[in-house]
């Protein structure tokens, strides 16, 4: 049975507030705890087993979703494939786990933290157990979110229990571990209600291209989006990771905002593109552009305007460095998803991964040159800036080839509806910076303001995607009260 994308978009909206709190109040608890280098030290840690993590993966989160979300109404396939891929996501990662493991045994420069090395490195092994790729291609928002919503919870709290000292960095790591264990393990129980697992007749080769390309193209986005705290732990300081990290991981949570919507379309694109539903497929992807602008260009201008007081105010006054980090990477949130959307999801699904490895191979390549440069210049502000770059580079590629496969409607007046409400909102930030110093109160009514302008902006302009969705909620409210 179909399931509703609105209901998806509700319990992944769910998921995403969940993955925005819990970093966020995570956080703010070790920043006032562990000191900056300590902080670096962790956040360098996980850089590098990333790495390994993304090719024990073999692009199979990508590919599997994908697979998955055009089998789901064939049983037999459905269970045929996901044991297929089960089994090559196993071996590979035993494979990388020990090439992680004699990496941080032999080379020099992990001896010094040895211990945290090893405790992070066993999301690597752990990366044989998760099969989420299953439950996002069967668009089984709701269990994904409630599952997630427990173990953000358990790890909180483990984490005020434990995490009491600056010297409490191998806990801290081991904690982060943990929740990822917990994920694994209940999703291997919840699976067999949707699968058996098979171990006869299976066809491993079918797979291989795909997967060598999508390893191609996740090793590459690895490469871009994480080199610039690999290059600043080689060129510059602990502290300096620890404030593109804050930075960094301020930005991911956001950006999960703007990738709420186009998170969960992908599986349904994937299946109107397989039937060959092309109008329906040029529609979802029209109507997630406009729902991603419209979201993600008030995220940028409020961060422009408030990053500079509520990072040192949350994260401790020796994190405002972050706060110029943030300002700079905040461009992302609108760059990121659109190339996502309309070039790496489209390319995935009309089987164009070859031009994915070129594009995001691009990236890398951009990245790693920027950041060595840049990073001896700046240090971590310049690290934001080579992101910002680098991601500019692979979305313009991106939409450049997977324009062929899609046409998108109507957009023009969409975006002067979103524009002429930015610049209203930007006008009233601009007069309370002027005349209002900032604390909290002030702080929450430019907020407040600036979205209840830009709402309101947009209702009065007649935005159809505003005005659509704002009338959907009204409605739902409406009738509830009625009942």
């Amino acid at each position: 049975m179909q399931k509703s994308l609105t209901q998806n978009s509700f319990f992944y909206f769910i998921y995403n507030v969940l993955n925005m709190i819990f970093p966020f109040l995570t956080s703010m608890y070790v920043a006032r705890i562990l000191p900056p280098v300590v902080v670096g030290e962790v956040a360098y840690a996980q850089n590098i087993v990333s790495y390994f993590s993304i090719l024990a993966f073999l692009g199979i989160p990508t590919y599997g979703m994908r697979e998955i979300a055009k089998a789901r109404n064939n049983h037999k396939e459905l269970c045929k494939l996901f044991s297929e891929l089960f089994i090559l996501n196993f071996f590979s990662t035993v494979f990388f786990s020990i090439l992680y493991y004699v990496l941080i045994f032999t080379v020099p420069d992990f001896q010094r933290q040895l211990l945290l090395h090893i405790v992070v490195g066993i999301t690597v092994i752990l990366n044989m157990l998760n099969i989420s790729w299953l439950f996002d291609g069967l668009e089984e928002f709701r269990y994904v979110s409630i599952r997630n919503g427990f173990f953000k919870f358990l790890m909180f709290f483990l984490l005020l229990l434990v995490v009491r000292t600056p010297d409490d960095m191998i806990p801290y790591a081991f904690i982060t571990v943990l929740g990822v264990a917990g994920n694994n393990l209940v999703n291997v129980i919840y699976s067999k209600k949707f699968i058996k697992y098979q171990f006869h007749g299976l066809c491993f080769s079918r797979h291989m291209r795909s997967i060598f390309m999508l390893v191609m193209v996740n090793l590459a986005i690895e490469i871009y989006s994480l080199v610039g705290t690999t290059l600043l732990g080689f060129l510059s300081t602990k502290e300096s990771v620890a404030f593109f990290s804050y930075a960094d991981k301020t930005n991911k949570i956001l950006l999960q905002i703007t990738n709420t919507v186009t998170m969960v379309l992908v599986p349904r694109i994937a299946f109107y593109y397989g039937q060959g539903k092309l109008d329906e497929f040029n529609q979802l992807l029209t109507k997630a552009l406009k729902v991603l602008v419209l979201m993600a260009v008030p995220m940028i201008i409020l961060i422009e305007f408030t990053a500079d007081f509520l990072f040192p105010h949350v994260f401790g006054t020796l994190y405002i460095h972050s706060a110029y980090v943030e300002q700079i990477l905040c461009f992302v949130l609108l760059i990121a998803p659109t190339g996502y959307l309309l070039g790496s999801r489209v390319l995935l699904v009309s089987r164009r991964e070859e031009i994915m490895v070129f594009c995001v191979t691009a990236g890398a390549i951009v990245s790693v040159i920027s950041n060595y440069f840049l990073i001896q210049l700046y240090g971590e502000i310049g690290a934001a800036m080579a992101t910002v770059f680098s991601e500019l580079v692979v979305a313009v590629l991106y939409i450049n080839f997977g324009r062929k496969e899609f046409s998108l409607l109507s957009l023009k007046k969409n975006f002067i509806n979103i524009g002429l409400s930015t610049v209203v909102m930007s006008i009233f930030l601009l007069v309370m910076r002027y005349f209002c110093a900032i604390n909290w109160v002030t702080l929450f009514i430019q907020i407040t303001g600036a979205v209840l302008l830009y709402a309101m902006s947009l209702r009065l302009l007649k935005d159809s995607v505003f005005c659509d969705y704002s009338n959907r909620v009204f409605n739902r409210v409406c009738r509830r009260k009625c009942v």
